[in-house]
């Protein structure tokens, strides 16, 4: 399963739908906190994260997965357009990193990436 989590609902859904196009399975979420509440992290073979969202952050996320043992690929995307936060998301162990709007084939191919790490 692929789990994408974003609060923009909108950009959450249309991600879904396009992973659920290709052919995978794929859940969305309104925060990281909810992804951790969820259980659903031994299921992932892949993360998609906003960055920046009200409460823990898709880098926040990251460091907590790690903690708690889990090496399942993350993709980190964003709307902010400060290099510093492409340096962090990479730093913290970012498979890749996007900015929105999202290119629709970049995002393929990161997710085609993450799925074979």
């Amino acid at each position: 399963m692929i789990s994408i989590i974003d609060d923009d609902l909108s950009l959450q859904v249309a991600l879904v739908r396009l992973i659920r196009s290709l052919g995978y399975n794929a859940r969305g979420f309104a925060s990281a906190e909810e992804f951790l509440e969820s259980g659903v992290i031994a299921d992932c073979s892949c993360v998609i994260t906003d960055i920046q969202m009200p409460g823990m952050s898709g880098i926040d996320l990251k460091r907590v997965m790690e903690e708690r043992g889990s090496n399942v690929p993350v993709i980190m995307i964003t709307a902010r357009t400060e290099s510093s936060i492409e340096v962090d998301a990479l730093a913290s162990g970012a498979l890749c990193f996007l900015r929105k709007p999202i290119d629709t084939k970049v995002f393929i191919d990161c997710v085609t990436r993450a799925l074979k790490a």
